[in-house]
């Protein structure tokens, strides 16, 4: 039986399919997001990827003060698959005044088993610019030197910017810009990425002198491991994609709440206790 998003996300009471409100994906906002989410869904599949549901807000884990950080799941695949992952970082109320900075967002993530032959980052950036219709000539692609031939050998992406970091700062930073291993991450990820950047609406920032780029959010990471095997992982921001495109998100303070709902509603089905990061989110 084939399932489609929203069957997903509505075949069981408890544990990560309850990460809904109103039968959509956790902290969406009706209309023009989960028209993008469904478009990126439906592209996908076309292409052999099939959907996994997500795995729950609450990991009980002490990294992130119990929240879920990302995507990154404990098995890898065995077929190329997709989710939208709910996830929060509690990292991000320092940062909750930067554009495209909430409390609760969703992760587009894409896996697809070995070789690792670049062949991800191909596919997502040709949804951007031809699907989504994103500008390739503004768009801005961060990693270090061992990744350029990648970037170099795609034409659409050859028409946008490369800022290269240096191997040993992306390392140490595990930000995903360059290398993704966040330090004490339970999954342990650690392989050499892409991030990919978008003007914020209505700028025009140029190429930038410093990481990370004034005028620029992230709307996507694509991780493609060094030596040729593995797997290929993407993330893309779905909130933040909607945010490039021109569309209106609400701010930071105007999703707190939903959040926090979304978590009591997660403790209370599965009688997992609130975590930490709870109580960090519902301080502010």
């Amino acid at each position: 039986m084939t399932l489609d998003r929203r069957h997903l996300l509505q075949i069981a009471a408890t544990g990560a399919a309850g990460l809904v409100i109103g039968g959509r994906h956790a902290f969406a906002v009706a209309g023009p997001i989960d028209a993008i989410a469904d478009d990126t869904v439906s592209h996908f599949g076309r292409l052999g990827f099939g959907q996994v549901p997500p795995l729950g807000l609450i990991t009980g884990d002490e990294y992130n003060d119990g929240l879920r950080y990302d995507e990154t799941r404990p098995e890898p695949p065995v077929a190329p698959e997709l989710v939208i992952q709910p996830v929060a970082r509690v990292s991000d109320i320092a940062e909750r005044d930067r554009p495209g900075v909430l409390p609760g967002f969703n992760i587009i993530g894409l896996q697809k088993p070995g070789p690792a032959d670049g062949s991800l980052l191909a596919l997502l950036i040709d949804f951007l610019v031809r699907r989504r219709g994103l500008d390739p000539n503004r768009m801005l692609y961060v990693s270090t030197e061992e990744l350029a031939p990648h970037i170099e050998r795609i034409d659409t992406l050859a028409s946008g910017t490369f800022y290269e970091r240096s191997a040993e700062e992306a390392v140490a930073a595990g930000d995903g810009s360059g290398v993704f291993a966040p330090p004490g991450h339970p999954n342990s990820p650690n392989f050499h990425s892409v991030g990919v950047y978008y003007p914020l609406p209505g700028t025009a920032p140029g190429t930038p002198a410093a990481y990370p780029p004034d005028g620029y959010i992230e709307i996507a990471e694509i991780g493609i491991p060094l030596e040729g095997e593995g797997d290929q992982a993407a993330g893309i921001g779905l909130e933040r994609l909607a945010l490039a495109e021109g569309e209106t998100v609400p701010d930071f303070e105007e999703t707190l709440l939903n959040l926090l709902r979304t978590i009591e509603d997660e403790a209370a089905r599965t009688g997992k206790p609130l975590p930490d990061g709870y109580t960090k989110f519902a301080s502010l």
